[in-house]
């Protein structure tokens, strides 16, 4: 149940996905009721594109609300700014989900590049909640290309001072963020931090697509290992096994 679904956008001209040829990066995010991959649920998507090469791209943006079926708690409401009623019409969990997948599978299939902020949250909601709902997995179908530009900036600025989240990297690469936490803003600034760490770091845009994962999962280990054996010095548990997937956790 994948490529003859309906498509819910928000920009119908929004048709196509690049061919191999057309290598593009892809960015990606998800507005959810919380902060756990395995428990919580989207409540909108987005896929904003650049085209490659940059002198001819122009950001397509793919995007829309998701019917959590259960009541957003207000504590995300205030973050994100998405309520009970604009979800109420959108289209269902089940639905959603599986729209979703169908796209991460195509953006992959046809040579693009998944490109996000703490990418690895969003990914792993979305497969579990193919898992719960009886759907393929990502996994089963294949996972291409992830970057997550959280952790290319960690691995290439280890030292540097002060926060990490999304409006702290566009405020260090003078990305101009619009509306922190809408999906497709948050996707474009992606995007944009991601150019301005190629700029900076240009080995980093020279690694090959096929080894894209595997340079991204050693260089989030090895972050996670440091901040695991951090907290074990304070006296905290270490990081669970299953956090060290990539860019798929396994377990919280």
């Amino acid at each position: 149940m994948q490529a003859n679904l309906p498509v819910h956008t928000q920009n119908p001209a929004v048709a196509s996905t690049p061919t191999p040829a057309q290598a593009s990066y892809v960015g990606f995010d998800l507005e959810t009721t919380g902060v756990d991959p395995f428990t919580d649920l989207p409540v909108s998507y987005a896929f904003v594109e650049h085209i490659v090469p940059r002198d001819a791209y122009a950001d397509v943006v793919f995007s829309g609300h998701i019917n959590p079926e259960t009541p957003i708690p207000g504590s995300a409401t205030a973050i994100h700014g998405i309520t009970d009623a604009m979800v109420a019409d959108a289209p269902h969990l089940t639905w959603a989900v599986e729209m979703v997948s169908a796209r991460l599978d195509s953006i992959w299939k046809n040579g693009g590049v998944i490109v996000g902020m703490n990418v690895s949250y969003d990914l792993t909601m979305i497969e579990s909640l193919c898992t719960r709902l009886g759907l393929e997995t990502l996994t089963s179908r294949g996972i291409g290309p992830v970057i997550d530009v959280l952790v290319a900036d960690r691995h290439y600025d280890k030292w540097r001072k002060g926060g990490r989240k999304l409006t702290d990297l566009c405020a260090h690469y003078g990305v101009v963020l619009g509306d922190a936490h809408d999906a497709a803003a948050d996707s474009s600034a992606c995007l944009e931090v991601l150019q301005a760490i190629f700029t900076k770091t240009p080995e980093l845009a020279a690694v090959p697509t096929d080894r894209i994962n595997e340079t991204f999962r050693a260089w989030y280990q090895t972050w996670l290992r440091d901040f695991s054996g951090y907290l074990v010095k304070k006296g905290d548990p270490p990081i669970s096994e299953g956090r060290y997937g990539w860019p798929v956790q396994l377990t919280a």
